[in-house]
């Protein structure tokens, strides 16, 4: 499956897909960093956009939407499984150095304060030193990992 212009035989450039969606592209900060990541490494050289498209294919049709999952989701979620591939696939970042970065960033997000936002400085300090009182993120500790630009969980 190839994501092509009206008209057009050629994949769909990058910023012709935005235009391209009905309503707001991105319903979490996360989808617009996975878009914006793969769209500056495919400018910085490390694929083309006809590699993308390839992997983001066989992405899409080895994961396909789930019946409870939203279609922005579903579709942010391929895109970053897909981002993940072709980084590993050029050699851009093993799938243990991801891994590591994924685990680093969950620290983080079951350290950071209930309403904060999540850093990376959050990671190495214990819960204690960061968490609210009420201790909001209790009942995530066997919850599926967040989503982080660094990886996606399968």
């Amino acid at each position: 499956m190839r994501e092509t212009a009206p008209g057009s035989t050629g994949p769909i450039a990058p910023e012709a897909l935005l235009r391209a969606l009905d309503g707001p592209p991105f319903s979490e900060p996360w989808m617009a960093q996975a878009f914006a990541c793969a769209v500056h490494l495919s400018r910085q050289g490390l694929f083309t956009w006809n590699e993308w498209v390839d992997v983001f294919s066989a992405e899409i049709k080895a994961h396909p939407q789930q019946a409870s999952e939203a279609a922005n989701v579903a579709y942010y979620r391929q895109w970053l499984g897909a981002l993940e591939t072709i980084v590993g696939l050029k050699g851009a970042a093993s799938k243990a150095e991801i891994g590591e970065r994924q685990e680093t960033w969950r620290q983080a997000y079951l350290n950071t304060p209930h309403g904060q936002p999540v850093e990376l400085h959050h990671a190495g300090a214990p819960p204690a030193a960061t968490a609210h009182p009420h201790r909001h993120h209790d009942h995530l500790q066997h919850a599926p990992k967040p989503v982080s630009v660094s990886s996606a969980q399968r």
